[in-house]
């Protein structure tokens, strides 16, 4: 079916048809389509076009009309994946923090399961650092990605993106806590070195308020390379995922400390989904595809190792 799709986008009405893909793609089974007539003048073709490329479509199951006389046509079904295929949007491309801990393996396992099932060609990548994440998502050169929700709301330039999906507190990680190179110390003081990754806005905001009012020196690391630094001694002090060392023997960390880091600690804790505002149709696409319930279960199994991550 799919070489003859590919075959009818060559002809003179597959731009028509491509076109109307998209725009039944928008909408729900029950809607009222345009007219011929209507259509016609939005693409600048002729009626005869415009029938042609909706015949097409019912004759390929992409979606089923019934026309009510002058009450016009009605979506009875739609096939939301083939519609995707005739409309050639391409492959669904998401963004995701590197898979280092249990709970990232989870949320990686979970969105690759939902857009499995729902057969939509897709390519997930993984990169650290939410600036970078969003950057690319600013850049359009990804279509969606996964960050805590702190560092969507603090980006500089977030006005033209939108939370699609909030996973829930816990499903980003579970907190940040301080980690020591010196088995003894219990809070950072001043004249100590502190890693920082600055890529990493919930890092970055961590660090620098668990610091105020002490004379200390940043030290730019990668996030990866924190915790051998720590181990070296290298550096003084560091803010971590406590998921990462919690079974961990000699590693010396303490709680957060200052108040307005541990308030964002929770914000921080919280997986979301972030699209640009405007990308109507990607929109569209991770609305059908994705259940968070669902993905949230998987990721669970993941972190009780009842599941073996897939990603």
């Amino acid at each position: 079916m799919f070489s003859e799709i590919k075959s009818k986008m060559m002809s003179k009405i597959g731009f028509i048809t491509s076109m109307l893909a998209r725009d039944f793609f928008l909408k729900n089974v029950g809607e009222r389509i345009d007219t011929i007539s209507g259509y016609a003048e939005r693409y600048g073709t002729g009626r005869g076009t415009v029938q042609s490329a909706i015949s097409f479509l019912t004759e390929h199951q992409a979606v089923e009309l019934e026309s009510k006389g002058h009450l016009g046509s009605y979506i009875l079904s739609l096939d939301y994946q083939l519609l995707w295929e005739i409309a050639d949007l391409g492959m669904i491309m998401g963004l995701l923090p590197l898979p280092y801990s249990l709970r990232y393996e989870g949320l990686a396992t979970g969105l690759n399961k939902q857009f499995k099932a729902a057969n939509f060609n897709y390519s997930i990548a993984y990169t650290r650092g939410a600036e970078k994440r969003l950057n690319v998502l600013k850049d359009d050169k990804y279509d969606f990605i996964v960050l805590s929700k702190f560092a969507a709301k603090n980006y500089n330039d977030n006005d033209q993106f939108e939370i699609l999906y909030e996973f829930g507190s816990g499903t980003y990680l579970s907190k940040h806590v301080i980690v020591f190179s010196g088995p003894e110390n219990k809070k950072i003081e001043s004249g100590m070195k502190i890693g920082l990754d600055s890529t990493s806005i919930d890092h970055k905001v961590l660090t620098e308020l668990e610091c105020q009012n002490k004379e200390v020196e940043f030290v730019e690391l990668t996030y990866m390379k924190i915790m051998e630094h720590i181990k070296n001694k290298t550096i003084d002090a560091a803010i971590w995922n406590y998921d990462e060392i919690k079974n961990l023997d000699n590693i010396n960390f303490t709680d957060l400390q200052h108040q307005s880091s541990i308030k964002k600690n929770k914000e921080i804790s919280n997986a979301v989904i972030l699209v640009n505002k405007n990308s109507r149709m990607i929109k569209r696409i991770l609305s059908k595809t994705i259940n968070p319930e669902s993905v949230i279960e998987v990721q669970k199994e993941v972190y009780d190792h009842k599941l073996i991550p897939e990603y």
